[in-house]
């Protein structure tokens, strides 16, 4: 699976929720999910009444079996914590994320220079379209519910990014054969060519001499059957 196909994986995950509200079947199922992960982060059971932003975040990542790369954890501020652990926080309000990126918030920013207020929110970025990011968040607004904001890059409130390793854990692309390996392998095989080394680079007359002596030698050890 592509870097690409893992984002947008744990995207829809928090798409298919869209629409839940606190206290309902979808925000129950989403805090079991969070609470099934073992061992809980700091030994604490998330309860129904809880809030619930990065709780709805981290059972996206145990459903989608990418705790690994995403770290379990109810608190935001504890969250960014873990995220600096492995090296995946961004603390730049003007970083332009990815679908599948985590935007924190700070709704103490005074919106003067990089925020550095303590953050209080967190939801994951959903797509971008050049300037405007989308976000899908739980326990939004008065009505507590699983839904969409769109902000400004850089905007106010932002306090940083967590972002995931995807890269990490899509499949590795083969590694292509040069054109003219099975003839080198076959070269050095025959003894025609000491060592294979320099392919691609151009060779002196005498060098050609010698290839050519070394394939008429391999080819009479051939018919002798040597």
């Amino acid at each position: 699976m592509k870097e690409i196909e893992i984002r947008n994986r744990v995207v829809s995950r928090l798409q298919e929720w869209v629409g839940a509200r606190k206290g309902d079947a979808t925000h129950r199922a989403i805090i079991d999910a969070y609470n099934s992960h073992q061992p809980r982060p700091r030994g604490y059971r998330v309860s129904y009444a809880d809030n619930w932003c990065a709780a709805t975040v981290s059972a996206a990542a145990i459903l989608e079996g990418l705790t690994e790369i995403m770290p379990v954890e109810c608190s935001c501020g504890e969250l960014i914590k873990l995220y600096k652990a492995l090296g995946r926080w961004i603390e730049n309000d003007a970083y332009v994320p990815q679908p599948g990126d985590l935007v924190m918030y700070a709704w103490s920013d005074d919106g003067v220079g990089d925020c550095k207020k303590d953050p209080n929110h967190v939801g994951m970025v959903e797509r971008v379209d050049g300037n405007t990011i989308t976000v899908i968040e739980g326990n939004m607004g008065s009505a507590s519910e699983v839904g969409r904001r769109v902000l400004a890059v850089n905007g106010r409130y932002i306090r940083g990014y967590c972002c995931p390793d995807y890269a990490s854990k899509a499949d590795k692309a083969p590694v292509s054969k040069p054109w003219y390996a099975e003839a080198q392998t076959w070269a050095k095989e025959l003894g025609i060519t000491a060592d294979g080394t320099r392919p691609t680079a151009p060779c002196t007359r005498a060098e050609v001499w010698q290839m050519l002596k070394n394939y008429d030698r391999a080819s009479q050890q051939a018919r002798r059957g040597e």
